[in-house]
């Protein structure tokens, strides 16, 4: 799998479930691309999460994701915006868009839906590919450390969230499923998403399965070295904060030599 393809339940409540920003992770983006200025590249963009905060600001930002379901969402919460932003349907492994930018960003972790380390090498030097000298990459990583140390977790459903979707008490759930190859790094998140009448009973359900990699601080760096990307950069929680123990995500940048 080089990318994941959003749809159905999974895609409709998307945004439900994943559309928050519990570490300032769009802020992190946003001071980024302000700083290099120019153009910029949203790669897995989604529905928009980071990408309309973006546009808000004034920036000239193109988003690309391989789920046509997400494209459409994401255009129509664009128009409803009145933002003019241009989405492209494309695999974030091999895509071509005939030109280059100033800033190449991929928000959420999606890079890690890359679990093929070749097609991951291969993807960061497409990026590198789209960048112009001196360009500016920027990725989000995220490390499950509680689920690496609590190998009993593997293969128990938990219940990671219920929201309550409209006044009747109508309520849309996920429980989460994880099975890690710790050797490999290789985590299998499987997902069940069910939608429940105000009386609880159950009125659709959808399992989705995802192979995520989780990567080291210093594994990264030498991956974007290897793709010819320098002066690596790594932030913990998306803060101005060199990353350490107990940080759950990482801000990664990395510029395009001359």
């Amino acid at each position: 799998m080089s990318a994941k393809k959003y749809k159905g339940l999974e895609g409709e409540l998307y945004d439900l479930f994943r559309g928050g920003d519990d570490f300032d992770e769009i802020g992190f983006y946003i001071g980024m691309v302000h700083e290099i200025g120019g153009t910029c590249l949203d790669v897995g963009c989604g529905t928009g999460r980071v990408l309309i905060p973006i546009a808000h600001e004034g920036l000239d930002i193109t988003g690309l994701d391989s789920s046509d379901f997400m494209v459409d969402e994401c255009i129509k919460k664009i128009k409803e915006e009145d933002l003019q932003v241009n989405i492209i349907e494309g695999d974030m492994v091999d895509f071509d868009l005939g030109k280059k930018f100033n800033s190449l960003i991929v928000p959420g972790g999606s890079f890690q839906l890359i679990n093929d380390r070749a097609k991951a090498i291969d993807a960061l030097e497409n990026f590198r590919n789209h960048l112009n000298k001196d360009g500016l990459l920027v990725m989000s990583f995220f490390n499950p450390f509680y689920e690496i140390s609590h190998e009993s977790l593997d293969g128990v459903w938990r219940l990671e969230k219920d929201k309550e979707i409209n006044e009747k008490g109508s309520r849309a759930l996920c429980h989460t499923c994880m099975d890690l190859d710790r050797c490999e790094q290789i985590m299998k998140v499987s997902h069940r998403y069910e939608l429940l009448d105000d009386n609880g009973v159950v009125e659709k359900s959808e399992i989705k399965t995802s192979m995520i990699r989780w990567y080291g601080k210093y594994e990264i760096e030498l991956l974007l070295q290897k793709a010819g990307f320098s002066d690596v950069k790594i932030y913990g929680d998306f803060q101005d904060l060199e990353y350490e123990d107990g940080n759950m995500s990482m801000g990664v940048t990395a510029v395009v030599p001359e």
